[in-house]
């Protein structure tokens, strides 16, 4: 019996160590959460003989490391900071504060079109980003800088709100557009409902980018401004309307209005029915005077 008992307990101790084991070797050998890449474009077009820029935003990097190849071949671009194809084309460009691991093409050539991958190793696996380049032929005239922003300026809540922002420049600087609420800068956020995208056309040095909020709450209120660069920004005016307290003003200006005509339409009835009984009396008294008349 005291054997049996000695059992079930190494049996509830090794169990016990082994959690023990498993929840030390998560905390102290864990590196944080998982990278993810950012919202950054996947598809980019430019002319032959431009700088075709490819970006690659990643988040929690931590010691991981970015690679650059193009699909479908498996040699490397680019290795972390080191380049591994010796093409003085092709250069990495690190963006320390956005998070970005960019590849430059310089003097980019129509066979450099295709599908270019991004991606970062972890263990047993990767975590890949397409983007895809297209380089056109023909050239464009020079673009004059400029921005515009348009979309829903009034809405009822809980009403989708859609702004669409466009901006072109003259030059190859033009990277992303960020979207600012009453000075707050704004990103996706699915627990609110906000959806932030953006595609970039190199070849025609500009940037489309799209805010939608699917139900519009009372906070949403307010003035959006989207920005490209310094020099390039707008805002705009979005009013955000209680539909059950216009509503309810809707009807009290009806029902006001209606008192008033049930109260003119009664006036005018009274007024006709004096008149009436002013004409009877009247005609009365001419008959009650005849009457006199031809009995004396």
């Amino acid at each position: 019996m005291n054997v049996v008992d000695w059992r079930v307990i190494w049996i509830k101790s090794s169990f016990i160590l082994c959690c023990f084991l498993q929840y030390v070797n998560l905390v102290f050998t864990s590196d944080g959460p998982l990278p993810t890449f950012t919202n950054t474009p996947t598809s980019v077009v430019t002319h032959k003989g431009s700088v075709a820029i490819l970006r690659c935003g990643v988040d929690n990097l931590g010691t991981k490391t970015v690679s650059w190849r193009k699909l479908p071949y498996n040699v490397p671009i680019t290795v972390g900071k080191d380049q591994f194809l010796k093409i003085d084309r092709f250069k990495l460009f690190q963006v320390p504060y956005q998070g970005e691991w960019n590849l430059h093409i310089k003097n980019a050539q129509p066979f450099d079109s295709g599908t270019y991958e991004c991606h970062v190793s972890l263990k047993g696996e990767k975590i890949r980003r397409n983007i895809t380049l297209t380089v056109l032929e023909t050239t464009t005239a020079p673009v004059i800088p400029s921005i515009h922003l348009s979309g829903t300026q009034i809405v009822e809540k809980g009403n989708p709100i859609q702004l669409l922002c466009n901006a072109t420049s003259g030059d190859d600087k033009l990277q992303s557009i960020d979207w600012f609420k009453d000075g707050i800068k704004l990103q996706t956020s699915y627990a609110n409902e906000i959806f932030i995208s953006q595609k970039v056309s190199i070849s025609d040095h500009s940037i489309t980018s799209t805010l939608d909020i699917d139900k519009a709450r009372m906070t949403d209120m307010g003035r959006y401004v989207c920005r490209a660069s310094r020099q390039l920004a707008t805002r705009m005016k979005v009013d955000v309307l209680n539909a059950e307290t216009y509503n309810e003003k809707r009807e009290t200006h009806s029902e006001i209005r209606s008192r008033q005509s049930a109260s003119s339409v009664n006036e005018l009835k009274h007024s006709e029915l004096c008149v009436v009984l002013a004409l009877l009396v009247t005609v009365l008294l001419q008959v009650i005077l005849s009457f006199r008349d031809r009995t004396s």
